[in-house]
């Protein structure tokens, strides 16, 4: 089988990367290793109204969310929005939203196909090879490009060398609940040794009563399994037990987030990577969908116009995709990076005394944060409210500047 440009993946940076690629008039075939798009869900979907409306995601896939509650062992703090920043999105009508549009550009998906290698011709990836399990058959699909959108596995990346396993990343356990007590404005965020050493917990209400309550620990700054302690959150968290009173678990998921931060080599003749096998996803939060689709189209646009030209080098590659999405997201996600390796080492005491320090921000500072958007505006503002930073802005640069705020507030 052969096509242009063959995807393995069918998460949100695939099939962004299906919809471009297919836009610019190439053949493209995406490989998807589970039986239906969207399921099983790994990720509990907070994301930013703004940048949802950007991507054309419809607003009848997210829900708003008008109240922040960030708790920790002793403190807690409470952010309020008349208006909606943030939102959690109903994942698995998002991932078909965009499958969807891949099928509209003209891409084939092809589902159950589970990619076990790579071909080599003359030193270089030519196409992968995959288990169809709907016909109980290997096939091989020689391309001129392929996109790594596998997600935590990144077997196209670790296969041609990009990198190996990911030796740092975040376990998440969550249950889908139904909870008929819960606020569903309110967005929770719990910290602390008893509920989530080396990590954090959350609520994310998406409508109708139907409420993502989950742990997410990470690997190996704690050994930790997520699940008692998801457990503990639900009946033993005095501060939000009451919250989930007669609530029930209708789905339970489990994922794996990378947690190393942006990956040095993104590309090599004739392959990119999109997503979590980048390592595009902000660690600050565990946040990756909007990135995803972002590098996805990216990728899909730049693999599109490599076919046209008949340009796969890595050169090629370097200069059309990864120079492009480090200047333009390669600080934030840096910036976010360490600001979850500080907070990995926090201590019951420290966390109250981080919470403390973050009432000096806005609500909308806090969001800006989240969603880890450290723009020159959003320095000025915390350095505003944060008379100990004034000095130090005349005699340092932003990467120092940046470096002390999340000292301060983080």
């Amino acid at each position: 089988m052969r096509t242009d440009v063959v995807i393995v993946g069918g998460g949100p940076a695939g099939l962004s990367a299906a919809e471009a690629a297919a836009s610019g008039g190439v053949n493209v075939l995406l490989l998807e290793k589970s039986s239906e798009i969207g399921y099983p869900i790994h990720t509990s979907g907070a994301s930013s109204i703004s940048e949802l409306r950007k991507l054309g995601i419809p607003e009848t896939f997210w829900h708003p969310i008008r109240k922040a509650r960030f708790v920790s062992p002793g403190n807690c703090i409470v952010f309020e929005y008349e208006y909606p920043i943030g939102c959690v999105l109903d994942v698995r009508g998002v991932y078909q939203f965009l499958a969807e549009r891949a099928v509209l550009a003209s891409a084939t998906i092809k589902l159950k196909t589970r990619v076990t290698d790579v071909l080599m011709t003359n030193g270089r990836i030519s196409g992968v090879k995959a288990h169809d399990a709907a016909h109980g058959k290997t096939i091989e699909i020689t391309s001129r490009i392929v996109i790594d959108a596998s997600g935590f596995s990144s077997i196209i990346a670790r296969k041609s060398g990009l990198h190996g396993a990911y030796k740092r990343y975040g376990v998440g356990a969550e249950y889908d609940l139904f909870a008929p007590h819960y606020n569903e404005d309110e967005m929770l965020l719990i910290v602390g040794s008893t509920v989530a050493p080396s990590g954090y917990g959350w609520a994310f209400p998406y409508g109708n009563h139907r409420v993502r309550v989950g742990i997410g620990l990470i690997h190996p700054d704690t050994k930790e399994a997520p699940e008692p302690y998801l457990d503990h959150l639900l009946g033993g968290v005095s501060q939000v037990s009451e919250a989930f009173k007669n609530a029930q678990a209708i789905e339970f998921h489990r994922g794996l987030i990378p947690s190393e931060g942006l990956q040095k080599k993104l590309v090599d003749t004739g392959v990119l990577l999109v997503g979590d096998a980048a390592g595009q996803a902000s660690t600050l939060a565990g946040e990756g969908i909007r990135f995803a689709i972002k590098a996805g189209r990216m990728g899909g646009e730049v693999a599109s116009k490599g076919v046209r030209l008949g340009r796969y080098s890595r050169e090629f590659l370097l200069q059309e995709y990864q120079r492009p999405w480090e200047t333009e997201y390669g600080k934030d996600l840096f910036f976010a990076h360490q600001v979850n390796k500080m907070m990995a080492k926090y201590s019951d005491d420290q966390w109250d005394r981080r919470i403390e320090a973050l009432k000096r921000l806005t609500p909308e500072q806090f969001a800006q944060m989240l969603h880890s958007r450290f723009s020159l505006s959003w320095v000025a503002g915390v350095v505003a409210r944060n008379p100990a930073l004034i000095g130090k802005v005349a005699k340092k640069g932003l990467q120092q500047i940046l470096n002390q705020i999340t000292t301060v507030i983080s």
